[in-house]
């Protein structure tokens, strides 16, 4: 069975990055609060008003959009971080739903919840801790 995971893979490394878009009523808005309540960098915004920006997390980026669905949220999305007490110390002191503190995941890795301004779940997990 595992070696037909790997004839799979065939294309992986012709995919340079990726971004998850994330559709929500106000892409502005969720560009700030992740600026403001998590220290991230607005990447981009798009539109007058704005309907498309990016958000960068150290290598990667996530996107917002203005549209439907955006209830109910059907997935949520991991950050993987250095330093996470101390990233905890810092988002957990601001107008941040936490919705669990650092805690062993059940899959061993050490991580935190929180729910972002439009109640999607985002988790800040350290991949050095675990699977």
């Amino acid at each position: 069975m595992a070696n037909s995971f790997l004839a799979e893979n065939r294309n992986a490394g012709f995919i340079n990055g990726a971004a998850a878009i994330i559709n929500v009523p106000d892409v502005e808005a969720a560009l700030l609060w992740y600026q403001d309540e998590l220290g991230l960098e607005i990447e981009f915004a798009w539109g007058d008003p704005i309907m498309h920006g990016g958000v960068r997390a150290g290598n990667t980026s996530f996107h917002f959009q203005a549209g439907e669905p955006t209830i109910p949220t059907t997935a949520y999305m991991t950050l993987y971080v250095n330093s996470l007490d101390d990233l905890y110390a810092d988002i957990s002191a601001r107008n941040v739903d936490v919705v669990a503190p650092p805690e062993v995941m059940p899959w061993g890795m050490r991580a935190f919840m929180v729910n972002d301004l439009n109640g999607a779940l985002v988790m800040f997990a350290d991949p050095s801790t675990g699977e």
